[in-house]
Parts: C-alpha cells; structure tokens; sequence
C-alpha cells in the first residue's frame, strides 16, 4: 500500500512535465513556422526522393550505377521539376495581371444579366451588382493572389535548397553517427530505426505524389479543353491540395471553376468545366486511390481530421497541406521506438504497426 503512494506522486510528476513537453513543442511549432515550414516541406519531399532512390537500386541495370549517381539523377530531376513550376507561376501570374479588368467586365456583366432575368434589385436596393461591388474587390484579390505566388516561389526556392543539402548528407549523417557512437551499436540502432520509418512512410509518399501528379496532369488537359487559362497554374494547385484529406478535393474543384467563371461569365460553361474537376476527383480520389494506396496511410478517420485541424491551426494553408505526410511521419516514428509504440498503435487505424 505504502509503495503505491509513494509511486503516485511520481506518475503525476511525469505526467505534467510531458504535458508541459508537448506545450513547449507546440508553442516552438508556431512561433518558428516560417523556419519550419520550408524544413518540413523539404522532409517530406526528401523521403520521397530517398524511396525513388531505393527503387533505382532494385531496378535491373540502373543497380549497377554507384548509389551517388542514383542521387544526383533525382536531386537533377527535382531541379527541373522545381524550375519548370516557378516558371509556370511566374508565367501564369503575368496573364492574371494582363486579364484582370477583363475578368471583371465578365462578372459585372453576369451580375447584371441576372438582375434582369430574375429583376432581383426589385428586391434587394441595387440589386446583386450593388452586394457585389459593396464586398468583393476583384482588384485586391488580384493583388493578394499575386502575393502569394511571389511567396510561394520562394518557399520553393527554400524547399530546394533545404532538400539538396538533405540528400547530400545522408552519406555524412550515417559517417557523423559511427563516429559520435564509436562503440557501433547505438549508431547502428539509429541508423536501423531511421532506416524503418524511411520504407515506412517513403512508399506512402511517393505513391501519394505519383498519385497527385496523373490528378494534376489530368486537370490540366481539363482545364485547357475548356479553355480555362492558368491552366498550368490550376494543375499545380489541385496536385499539392491533394495531399489535404476532405478539404483538398473541394477546393481543387471550387477555386478553378470559380476562375472559369471570371474568365467567361457563361454559367452553362462554368458548370460543366466543374463537373469535370468532380468527376476526376472523384475517380482519382474515391476509385483509384483507396485501390492503390490500401493500408500505407493507416490512420484512423478521427486523427486525419484531428491532424488536419491542429497543423492547419499551427501553420495554416501549408500546415494543412503537410497535415497527413507530417502524422505519418509522427506515427512512423512513435512506432519504431518501443516506449512510444502503443501510442502509434492507439493513433493508427487498425493497430497494425509497421505491418503489410
């Protein structure tokens, strides 16, 4: 009896300063997101280069190349990658500034077609033009969106430098540990650990980026049967907003259609083009993805919505777009470690841990 009271205290103890632990985390989370993101984001992508790394050394022939020139192919293949979308922003940005106040004859002109077809200023004082010009400005928005495309091409710009430097030392990183653990079984524990949550989680990644970019690839020779512009621009979107669960595939399909609406102020044309956009979400998201991705995400329904609630509070819009490839780092990682491997287990869908 005696031994349990004294053994309570501790527990509390312990208690509070993980709670207190996870605070401080959170907090440093959020006052060094502009730090972190571009880290993040460059994690990610590189367990994904790492994965087609590891296929490059399976396939017949190109397993007979030195693992350095596997790198150098990939990290060159992302360079290009990199260069190609700050180029298709940079593009895409001087056609909105060149179509503005056309777009926004367009929507004028819709407004006022559908004050005389449906005489709602009878209605309402001033009709949908007068709400329309009192709480949208179609210039600021321009502008914001602008904005954004100039900060998204220097997160890219962080994310490739971030991603090299990552791919170049993890030759040094497996030398670094040998040499701080000379004994060698500490760094080969470490080494085996990383090793575990790199197939874990890099299979998952790259699967999922093979995946957004057919989605990308296919809204964009959507977009352009349409004639929708910023094309280009549009597929980037929906390819990186795919990795957001639920939220994701809504406004890859709201934003766009919105766009062919502001570019033809025809209503038959923006709903079919955003019939297209559901009808490839739909088979992309719903058919074909659950097919080939099965169990890699294993999480439960409630820490996906959980994930993606808590990084999008933390970090916003990127936060939300990295929720899931964060989590499924976090899960790898509480699982590879035996003290924090129930959590993972309490965290995962079915329990199952590092398995099939």
């Amino acid at each position: 009896m005696s031994r349990r009271i004294e053994t309570r205290p501790l527990a509390i103890v312990a208690a509070f300063s993980a709670a207190g632990l996870i605070a401080l985390s959170v907090l440093a989370l959020y006052i060094a997101q502009a730090i972190l993101i571009p880290i993040a984001f460059a994690m990610v992508v590189t367990f994904v280069l790492w994965a087609v790394v590891d296929w490059m050394s399976r396939v017949p022939g190109l397993n007979l190349l030195p693992r350095v020139v596997h790198h150098a192919v990939v990290l060159g293949l992302f360079v290009v990658a990199i260069i190609l979308t700050i180029n298709t922003l940079r593009s895409n940005g001087e056609v909105l500034v060149q179509r503005i106040p056309q777009y926004s004859q367009n929507i004028i002109g819709l407004v006022a077609e559908l004050d005389a077809r449906f005489q709602i200023d009878q209605l309402i004082p001033g009709g949908l033009a007068q709400i329309l010009g009192a709480n949208f400005d179609l210039q600021g928005i321009a502008r914001q969106f602008l904005a954004t495309l100039g900060s998204l091409g220097g997160l890219l710009v962080l994310i490739l430098l971030y991603t090299s430097f990552l791919m170049i030392e993890y030759g040094g990183f497996v030398r670094k540990l040998h040499m701080a653990f000379p004994n060698g079984e500490q760094a080969e524990r470490i080494i085996a650990i990383t090793s575990d949550i790199n197939s874990r989680i890099g299979g998952f990644l790259a699967v999922k980026t093979v995946i957004n970019i057919v989605l990308g690839v296919l809204s964009y020779f959507g977009l352009a049967a349409m004639g929708v512009e910023l094309a280009g621009f549009w597929a980037i979107y929906i390819g990186v907003l795919n990795y957001t669960p639920y939220i994701g595939s809504a406004a890859g399909v709201v934003a766009p259609t919105l766009m062919a609406l502001a570019q033809t102020g025809d209503i038959q044309h923006t709903v079919i083009t955003g019939a297209i956009l559901s009808a490839l979400q739909f088979i992309i998201g719903s058919l074909i993805e659950p097919h080939v991705m099965g169990r890699r995400i294993n999480l439960s329904p409630m820490m996906v919505l959980v994930s993606l609630a808590s990084w999008y509070a933390l970090w916003g819009l990127p936060g939300a777009v990295l929720a899931v490839p964060m989590t499924v780092i976090i899960l790898a990682v509480l699982g590879a470690i035996p003290l924090t491997r129930p959590a993972a287990i309490l965290l995962s869908n079915d329990g199952r841990i590092g398995e099939g």
